[in-house]
């Protein structure tokens, strides 16, 4: 005779998987480094990861509250949020705070990057010393 078991509460499993692109999400971007932390100012760095060909890092596992707790009453939390970083050169970085992971769910976090223009300031403007003239503008 099988007794009435309570649910197990505690710390699940899910999982993550950062895609990198370009023209909104029409190019994968190979070889951006991809940071996950615990906080959004940098620290408590989980991992550090580089998407390959298709744009995608390989997937990681990352505490998340357990999907028991979460059909319970009460105040406690669904699921866990991380801070993520998207960097390549010749690209904008790009940051995204507060990424919900779900006990049992793969979540795909989609990092859309911008190309910086030629001239490396990412508003377009390019700025002008008055020294990089040869020849001074007057005796022109």
């Amino acid at each position: 005779m099988e007794q009435n078991k309570a649910p197990q509460t505690g710390v699940g499993t899910g999982y993550l998987v950062v895609q990198a692109t370009t023209a909104n999400g029409a190019i994968p971007l190979e070889g951006a480094a991809v940071t996950i932390s615990a906080r959004a100012n940098g620290q408590d760095v989980l991992y550090e990861l580089t998407t390959g060909r298709d744009g995608k890092t390989p997937r990681v596992s990352l505490p998340a509250p357990s999907r028991a707790d979460s059909q319970r009453p009460g105040d406690q939390p669904v699921s866990s949020a991380y801070h993520i970083a998207v960097a390549l050169a010749g690209y904008q970085k790009t940051e995204y705070s507060e990424v919900p992971i779900f006990d049992g769910i793969i979540s795909i976090q989609q990092a859309n990057l911008i190309p910086v223009p030629d001239n490396r300031y990412p508003d377009g403007f390019t700025r002008r010393r008055p020294d990089l003239f040869e020849t001074p503008p007057s005796a022109l």
